[in-house]
């Protein structure tokens, strides 16, 4: 049997941008008649450069301009999926027809307004008159004055494109919350109104010991072929029989329940209810997560909520663990799970050992079985929804995954990510952490975060 990641199974990554070209009526520049061909040649510069960067592009032949051209390319726009609109600025265009079409679009898709340095085209100079055009009438965008192979240029244009493409997919999405809120944390919790709302997502309420009746009916020769997966993949497997029967059978509940309830995403509350009576989710969460299939623990909408971003901008796995420890002196963050970190965030799968649960966390007999490695070196983004005064805000934070020793932790089983922050203030740092939890991806996704806060009206907090 293969198991694999299947991150693109369900919603592609590949965002898509439009290119939608204003000229004027004449087609000529009295500088050069042959301006009309200088700008194709830079749309189609930038067309290359955009899908080499791993962008769709939507290339409309027809310039923009008159009223007629303005209405043909609207209907063309509402009938793409497109998650960014680049205007390329040519000759002495009129900005009252860029304005028609943002007044078509979703109010969510961000507009991208692009002058390309050519004297033959004079580009900048309507682009400015556009610029402050749209500021006037308080219209968002960002204005990028660069030619197509300069870095400012795509970069930007990635960026913002990858974040709406994030932004327009979680809309729509489905959220299970197994269980309800855990140990009275108010921050983990969400005004399920507000969530739909500002996200788009609905919190679709599961009793969390469906699970366990769902897991007691899987057929005993799946358990058998996942074991022995598990076995042949990574390292040292400890738990008892039992344990590794009954983590098995969840993860295959959870399989069962996500396609029933048609989820995108997943919180399971697990502590001190189906953790205790039965087995931990440790197992499944993991694994899930390594599939593509985010779930966070502890009934924390607003950490799945996170996870999911983060997923949706890396296409990788996301993280979730505890606030442990930050070193004042060399600005060490570590993190710490009781077990549930992605298997991907190892070096090696064989590095990844499968002991029991320690039993002091559990109140019953019903341990789990539970990752424990310590993290692969690399870049890493850190992000956690929260909010102030009932409004929602994004801490984000960059870093550098340390491959580190965990001699000195509380405890050996337990998953760590060891990470190095870029912000010298720790206590500032300490200061935006308004959860107990933290996520994170490999890979520097700060300035996607920033475009999602923009496209979503949230303050983002970089500490």
């Amino acid at each position: 049997m293969k198991y694999s990641n299947n991150y693109t199974s369900k919603y592609p990554i590949k965002p898509k941008a439009a290119i939608v070209t204003f000229s004027i009526p004449q087609e000529i520049s009295p500088i050069s008649p042959e301006s009309r061909y200088v700008i194709i040649e830079y749309r189609k510069r930038a067309e290359e450069i955009l899908i080499k960067e791993g962008l769709d592009i939507l290339n409309i032949e027809r310039f923009i301009e008159d009223r007629k051209a303005t209405q043909e390319v609207i209907n063309h726009l509402t009938k793409e999926n497109i998650d960014s609109v680049i205007f390329q600025i040519g000759v002495w265009p009129s900005p009252s027809l860029a304005i028609d079409i943002i007044n078509s679009l979703n109010i969510r898709i961000p507009i991208i307004l692009w002058a390309f340095n050519e004297t033959r085209v004079l580009s900048l100079v309507p682009a400015c008159q556009f610029h402050g055009a749209f500021d006037d009438m308080g219209i968002e965008h960002e204005f990028i004055y660069a030619n197509p192979e300069e870095e400012k240029f795509f970069k930007k244009i990635k960026e913002i494109t990858i974040a709406s493409k994030a932004v327009r997919d979680l809309n729509g999405m489905n959220l299970g919350l197994f269980g309800g809120r855990y140990m009275n944390m108010y921050t983990g919790t969400a005004d399920p109104v507000q969530v739909k709302k500002l996200f788009g997502v609905e919190i679709i309420h599961i009793n969390e010991f469906s699970l366990v009746e769902g897991a007691k009916r899987i057929d005993n020769k799946k358990i058998k072929e996942y074991l022995e997966y598990l076995h042949k993949k990574y390292g040292e497997i400890s738990a008892p029989f039992d344990v590794e029967d009954k983590s098995i059978r969840l993860y295959y509940a959870m399989e069962k329940l996500k396609e029933e309830y048609d989820l995108d995403f997943a919180s399971v509350k697990c502590m001190l209810e189906v953790q205790g009576e039965y087995c931990s989710h440790c197992l499944s969460v993991s694994k899930h997560i390594d599939e593509g299939f985010i779930i966070s623990c502890e009934g924390d909408i607003n950490g799945a909520l996170t996870m999911q971003i983060l997923r949706l901008i890396s296409n990788s796995a996301a993280g979730f663990g505890d606030v442990f420890e930050v070193n004042p002196k060399n600005k060490i963050l570590s993190v710490v799970n009781c077990g549930t970190f992605a298997t991907e965030f190892a070096e090696n799968p064989k590095d990844v050992n499968f002991p029991e649960q320690m039993k002091s966390l559990v109140p019953g007999d019903g341990t789990g079985m539970t990752t424990s490695f310590i993290c692969k070196p690399g870049r890493v983004t850190i992000a956690r929804l929260g909010r102030i005064n009932g409004e929602y805000v994004m801490q984000i934070s960059t870093g550098n995954a340390l491959k580190l020793s965990n001699n000195n932790s509380i405890n050996k089983i337990m998953p760590h990510i060891f990470i190095n922050l870029d912000n010298n203030d720790v206590d500032f740092f300490i200061q935006n952490c308004r959860s107990n939890h933290l996520h994170w991806v490999y890979g520097d996704f700060k300035n996607e975060l920033i475009q999602i806060c923009k496209i979503l009206k949230i303050k983002e907090i970089i500490c």
